[in-house]
């Protein structure tokens, strides 16, 4: 039997939900932050606000699982 077909159609559909599930710990606004853990919440919070200065201060996006001096990412 051959499952070669089989094989890399599961290795695209982990790839694809590795992929969701990296984008699932990066927060964008404000009042996603009741994702982040209850003790980071405020950080997630002082981070994503930036955000709503329309774009002056730059975008950023609070990602809950990176070291936490590298939570506050800019994105542009």
């Amino acid at each position: 039997m051959h499952h070669s077909g089989l094989n890399s159609g599961r290795a695209v559909l982990l790839a694809v939900l590795a992929g969701l599930l990296a984008c699932a710990h990066r927060i964008s606004q404000v009042s996603d932050c009741d994702r982040a853990p209850n003790e980071q919440r405020i950080a997630c919070t002082a981070c994503t606000v930036q955000n709503n200065a329309g774009g002056l201060l730059g975008e950023y996006e609070y990602r809950p699982d990176n070291d936490p001096k590298d939570r506050c990412v800019r994105k542009n």
